[in-house]
């Protein structure tokens, strides 16, 4: 768990539940809400770890925290295999809380996910937010991707903490820190907002196939170039979890070669320097069309037009 990156990137929000400690200030509830992999979880158990006294991460108790292993911090998510927090996980939390913890100090509860629990889960909460069945002082922090999915009665009982997305630069950054490859770091956070799962992606082998057929792609030029890639490709682009990568992928050059006519600064696909300024001169007309069809295609597979279809409408009309 990468809590120090993410202390980075919502420095803000660590330095304001530090003072919140200091000033002896907490509540007994927190939500924490915004897209995902914007550090939530993580600044999570930050504040638990600076709740037992360590800003560093580093003594005893804040490894076993970090590693789930310390009795008064009790973490709650999604069941492998299962798409919500179930009532059944929310009663296991109260009965564990209705019994002295073998250890001093404020207990901890994170449930991440809560915008997913059923709304009998949610209820069941209400109470023990309020009154955790026993006089040891208890906090609850809550995790939610969509605040508008969390019930207005528990909203009302949390103080609430916006997390604002991760700019693209500093997620590259991170990665780059972390000695991913430059490309890789810039395609891969155009998939997604979490570092770790950025990492996960990067080292598949379908991100590897995708990656190696889409600077293919670009340097397709004529109509039979593109059919030759049709028949050679169309195995795996069938997948639609292939062609949506490939898409993307294709959507942020086209958007930085937009760029580089405008301002050629600041492109994060730095390593295709060369590829965006030869298109951007051969078609320094076309360009928006070509971002207008990946929208389209983007939009076919919204309502399920075969991914086979999708790609050979790309296919079609790309060098159109």
């Amino acid at each position: 768990m990468d809590v120090r990156n993410v202390i980075k990137n919502q420095e803000k929000i660590y330095n304001m539940l530090k003072n919140t400690i200091k000033e002896d200030r907490l509540s007994h509830a927190y939500l924490f809400y915004g897209e995902e992999g914007t550090g939530k979880k993580e600044m999570a158990y930050a504040l638990s770890c600076l709740l037992y006294g360590d800003d560093s991460f580093s003594k005893e108790t804040s490894k076993n925290i970090l590693n789930n292993n310390f009795i008064n911090v009790t973490y709650i998510g999604v069941l492998e295999g299962k798409k919500m927090i179930s009532k059944e996980q929310i009663e296991a939390l109260q009965e564990d809380f209705s019994k002295t913890s073998l250890v001093e100090g404020i207990r901890i509860y994170i449930i991440d996910g809560i915008d997913t629990a059923s709304l009998s889960a949610q209820n069941s909460l209400l109470k023990f937010i309020e009154d955790p069945q026993n006089k040891t002082k208890t906090l609850g922090i809550f995790i939610a991707n969509e605040k508008s999915m969390v019930v207005s009665t528990i909203i009302s009982r949390c103080i609430l903490i916006p997390f604002l997305p991760i700019p693209e630069e500093k997620s590259i950054e991170m990665l780059r820190n972390d000695g991913l490859d430059e490309l890789d770091s810039a395609l891969v956070v155009n998939l997604t907002n979490n570092i770790d799962e950025a990492k996960n992606i990067i080292a598949s082998e379908s991100y590897k196939e995708v990656k190696e057929l889409f600077l293919e792609f670009l340097s397709l030029e004529t109509d039979k170039e593109l059919v030759l890639f049709y028949i050679n490709t169309l195995k795996v682009f069938q997948d639609s979890n292939n062609l949506v990568m490939l898409l993307k992928f294709i959507l942020l050059f086209l958007q930085q070669v937009a760029h580089y006519k405008e301002d050629q600064s600041n492109l994060i696909l730095t390593p295709l320097y060369d590829k965006i300024k030869t298109y951007s001169l051969k078609y320094s007309n076309k360009i928006e069309d070509k971002i207008e069809l990946i929208l389209e295609l983007f939009d076919m597979l919204k309502y399920n037009v075969l991914a086979k279809n999708v790609f050979h409408e790309l296919i079609l009309k790309y060098l159109k």
